[in-house]
C-alpha cells in the first residue's frame, strides 16, 4: 500500500483538508443540513493498491484509506459524507442494488470496486444468504462491506434508542430489556418512525414480502413493530455471520484478516444487541423469535472461534459507549475521546448464563415431554438445544454448564418444604395439572435462574415446580438493611391465567406488623397478585420474577409509610421517621436476631453465608439505630405498639454474630431515653390488627405427607 493513502493522526482528528472538501461533489443535493465528512484523506490521493488487508489495525485507519479512495475514471471521492453511507445502505437493505463493494460514482456513473477498481473481478466470491446475494471481489471490498453493514446497522439502532428516551422523557411508557421483564422489544425499535422505513425497509426489497395495509387496529403496533426490528436484525447478523472471517474458511481475509475488524465490532452497536438479546430472561419469548435467536447464535459461532476476534469481543469485558456514539458517529465526527465509557460483560459470560436456563428447560421437558409435544415445545427444544452446543463449542463442556456458586434458585425435595409451608392443603387437592401449565412453570423458573438481583432466594418442589419458598433481604438504605424475611409461594391450578399467591411468614405467628403491605395475618397487598390496586396481572406477560422483584423493590423500600393508603389525608396523624424507626426495632429482633439465633432449616446455608459476610457491616447499622433510638417518640403510631428496644438488643446481636465470625466492637450506644423489658413483644396489638390492617392466623402449619404432594 502506497505511503500516500495514508494520514497523520493528527489530520484524522480534525477531518477533512479544507482543500479537499472545497473540491467534494454532493452526493444528494435533496439532503438538508451540514454534512459530517469521512476521517482522514488528502486533496489529490489516488490509489489502486490491492495488498493484503493486513494493514489496517484500527476502524480509524480503515476510514482514513477510503477517504483516500477516488473514481479511477474522474477523480472524484466515493465517500465524502454521512450521506454517501446511509444511501448505500438504504439502497442494499430495500433490493436496490446488490450487497458489494461496487460503488457508481455521483459524477461519471462509473461504477467500480471502492478497494481494487475491478482489478480482483475475476476471483469474485458470491454467497447466497436468505435468498439475498453477497459479492466481493477482494479483501478490502469485503472489510468495506463489514464496515458499510455495521455503521447501517448502529445508525438505527442509536436513532432507536434516542426515539425511546424521548418517548420515556414525556412520560409515555416504553419496554425495556432489564432485569426480570423477560419480555423486550431489544432496544424498542420503532421502524415506522424512521426515514429509511419510509421507503419500504422492512416492507418489500430483501423482506420479500410487503406488509399488508389493512392491519386490524386494534392489534398493537407493538407487535408489528418487533416482527420489522427482528427482521432487520436477523438478516444483519446473518450477513456479517458469512462477511466476518471465519476459522473454517482457508482465504487470505479468513486467514490473515486484520485487527481493523475487531476494532470495528467493539466500536459497533451490534454487540450490543447481541447482549441484550443474550439477557432475554425468557427462553418462551426467545423461542418465538427462533430465526433470530439462531441468526444470532451463527455470527457468535464465528466471533468466538476466530482468533482476531475471540478473545476481545467474546471472552472480555467490553467497554460500551453511550448509545448515541458508535462506528458511524466515529468514523465521520470523531471527537468523542472523552465520553465515558461504561463496562460491559463479556458475551461469553451471557451465553454460559443462557445455558444454564436452557439446560434447565431440557431437564425439564425430559420430566415432562407431553407438555412439550406440541409445534411451540419443539420450537423452544430446538432453540435450547441449539444454544446448548454452541456454548459446550465455545466454553467447553464443563465452563457451560457452570453455575455460579451458592445459586439463588435452589431444587430441593417436596417434603423439605411441606412442614412450614402454608399452601399445603392448596398444593394436596391440586391433583391434575392442565396442559401448558407446567411447560409455563419450567419456563418461570428458568428466568428466575438467571434472572434474579442480588437479595433474593427462591427454593422449589422437585417434582412439585408450584410449590415455592422464598426469602428477602433488606436492601441497604431501608428499615429492613441485613434483615431476613420468609415468604410462601403458590402457582395455583388456573395459573398463569390468574396470579399466584404469596403469604408473608415473618409476622411471628401474627403478632407484628412491619409494613402496610405485609398485614399480621401474612396476607401480602401487591397489585400483581390480586390484592391491591394497580396493575394486574396479565397471563401472557406478567411473571413470577416481576412478582418477586415488586415486593423488594416497592414493599421493602426506604420510607415504608408512603405504601399506607390515602396517607396524604392522614399525613398529620403519622410520623414517617417514627414509623420507620420503629420497623428497624422490628428488623433487629425478628429479621436479624432471630434468624442468627436458629435459622429455619431450609435456610440455614443461606443465613449462615449471610451473616458471615455481613456481620461487621450488620453491627454498624444497629449501631447507628441505636444511636437514633428514643422510646418517648417512637410510639408506633397506635399501629405497631411500644417499640424494641433497639439498645438492649445490640449486645445480644454481637454475641450471637461473634459465633459467625464478627470482629467488630459497637461502642456504647448510650441508655435508651425510656428504657421497656421483655422482648419488645407486648403491645405490638392482638392478632386482630389494628386500623384496619387484620391479624390473627398462623402463617405456618404442618401436615400433607409425601403422597399427597404428586400429580
Amino acid at each position: 500500500m502506497s505511503e500516500d493513502c495514508w494520514v497523520s493522526e493528527d489530520r484524522a482528528e480534525v477531518g477533512l483538508s479544507a482543500e479537499m472538501q472545497s473540491k467534494d461533489v454532493p452526493v444528494n443535493a435533496s439532503v438538508q443540513g451540514p454534512q459530517v465528512r469521512l476521517r482522514g484523506g488528502g486533496p489529490d490521493t489516488r490509489t489502486t493498491s490491492t495488498t493484503s488487508s493486513t494493514t489496517f489495525n484500527t476502524y480509524k485507519d480503515f476510514t482514513q484509506y477510503l477517504a483516500t479512495r477516488k473514481c479511477p475514471s474522474c477523480n472524484t471521492a466515493f465517500i465524502v459524507a454521512q450521506k454517501d453511507v446511509e444511501s448505500l445502505f438504504r439502497s442494499w437493505v430495500n433490493g436496490n442494488s446488490s450487497i458489494s463493494p461496487q460503488i457508481k460514482c455521483r459524477k461519471c456513473s462509473k461504477s467500480t470496486c471502492i478497494a481494487c477498481f475491478d482489478k480482483a473481478a475475476n476471483n469474485s466470491t458470491q454467497v447466497d444468504v436468505q435468498g439475498t446475494k453477497l459479492k466481493w471481489c477482494c479483501s478490502r471490498g469485503r472489510l468495506f462491506m463489514i464496515w458499510v453493514m455495521l455503521c447501517g446497522f448502529d445508525q438505527q439502532y442509536s436513532d432507536s434508542k434516542r426515539r425511546e428516551a424521548a418517548k420515556s422523557g414525556a412520560g409515555r411508557r416504553t419496554t425495556q430489556q432489564g432485569t426480570g421483564t423477560g419480555y423486550s422489544r431489544q432496544g424498542g425499535f420503532d421502524y415506522d418512525e424512521h426515514p429509511f422505513f419510509d421507503t419500504g425497509f422492512g416492507r418489500c426489497g430483501m423482506f420479500g414480502r410487503s406488509m399488508q395495509t389493512n392491519i386490524d387496529p386494534g392489534r398493537t403496533k407493538a407487535q408489528g413493530a418487533e416482527k420489522v426490528a427482528d427482521d432487520f436484525s436477523r438478516l444483519v447478523l446473518s450477513f456479517l455471520a458469512v462477511l466476518l472471517p471465519s476459522p473454517d474458511s482457508n482465504t487470505n481475509f479468513d486467514v490473515n484478516p486484520p485487527e481493523a475488524v475487531t476494532s470495528m465490532l467493539l466500536e459497533s452497536k451490534v454487540l450490543n444487541q447481541a447482549a441484550e438479546l443474550l439477557r432475554n430472561d425468557s427462553l418462551d419469548n426467545a423461542s418465538k423469535r427462533k430465526s433470530l435467536y439462531d441468526a444470532l447464535l451463527g455470527l457468535l459461532r464465528n466471533i468466538g472461534t476466530h482468533k482476531i476476534t475471540s478473545r476481545k469481543a467474546m471472552f472480555s469485558e467490553r467497554l460500551v459507549r453511550p448509545d448515541a456514539v458508535n462506528l458511524f458517529t466515529l468514523s465521520f465526527q470523531g471527537g468523542f475521546s472523552g465520553t465515558k465509557q461504561e463496562p460491559a460483560s463479556p458475551l461469553a459470560d451471557l451465553l454460559r448464563n443462557l445455558n444454564i436456563q436452557s439446560n434447565m428447560m431440557m431437564k425439564g421437558a425430559w420430566k415432562n415431554r407431553k407438555e412439550f409435544d406440541n409445534q411451540e415445545g419443539r420450537d423452544m427444544l430446538w432453540l435450547c438445544r441449539k444454544i446448548s452446543d454452541l456454548s459446550e463449542y465455545l466454553l467447553g463442556k464443563d465452563q457451560a454448564k457452570t453455575e455460579t456458586a451458592g445459586s439463588s434458585v435452589v431444587e430441593v425435595p417436596d417434603d423439605d418444604i411441606c412442614p412450614t409451608y402454608h399452601y399445603t392443603k392448596d398444593a394436596q387437592g391440586l391433583r391434575q395439572s392442565p396442559f401448558g401449565r407446567i411447560k409455563r412453570l419450567i419456563t418461570e423458573i428458568t428466568s428466575l435462574k438467571t434472572g434474579l438481583p442480588p437479595g433474593i432466594f427462591v427454593k422449589h418442589g422437585t417434582s412439585r415446580l408450584d410449590i415455592m419458598k422464598f426469602v428477602i433481604v433488606g436492601p441497604e438504605g431501608t428499615p429492613y438493611e441485613n434483615g431476613l424475611f420468609e415468604f410462601d409461594l403458590f402457582c395455583p391450578q388456573r395459573y398463569p391465567h390468574e396470579p399466584p399467591k404469596v403469604w408473608f411468614k415473618g409476622t411471628n405467628g401474627g403478632t407484628i406488623y412491619i409494613n402496610p403491605n405485609l398485614h399480621a395475618d401474612g396476607m401480602v397487598c401487591l397489585s400483581l397478585l390480586g390484592t391491591f390496586e394497580g396493575e394486574p396481572w396479565q397471563p401472557g406477560l406478567s411473571t413470577l420474577l416481576q412478582v418477586l422483584i415488586s415486593i423488594q423493590a416497592m414493599i421493602f423500600c426506604e420510607d415504608p409509610v408512603s405504601n399506607i393508603p390515602n396517607i396524604g389525608i392522614n399525613q398529620g396523624f403519622f410520623n414517617n421517621s417514627a414509623f420507620n424507626k420503629n420497623i428497624r426495632g422490628l428488623t433487629v429482633e425478628f429479621g436479624l436476631l432471630a434468624w442468627a439465633k436458629k435459622p429455619p432449616r431450609l435456610w440455614k446455608e443461606v443465613a449462615d453465608a449471610h451473616f458471615r459476610r455481613n456481620a461487621n457491616k450488620i453491627l454498624q447499622t444497629v449501631e447507628k439505630w441505636a444511636r437514633e433510638f428514643d422510646a418517648r417518640t417512637q410510639r408506633g403510631e397506635s399501629l405497631m405498639g411500644r417499640p424494641v428496644n433497639i439498645p438492649t438488643l445490640l449486645p445480644k446481636l454481637r454475641e450471637v454474630l461473634r459465633t459467625y465470625g464478627a470482629s467488630y466492637a459497637p461502642q456504647n450506644a448510650g441508655t435508651a431515653t425510656q428504657q421497656h423489658s421483655g422482648r419488645g413483644q407486648t403491645g405490638y396489638g392482638s392478632g386482630n390488627g389494628s386500623q384496619g390492617f387484620p391479624g390473627g392466623g398462623r402463617s405456618g402449619f404442618t401436615g400433607g405427607g409425601r403422597s399427597g404432594w404428586r400429580y
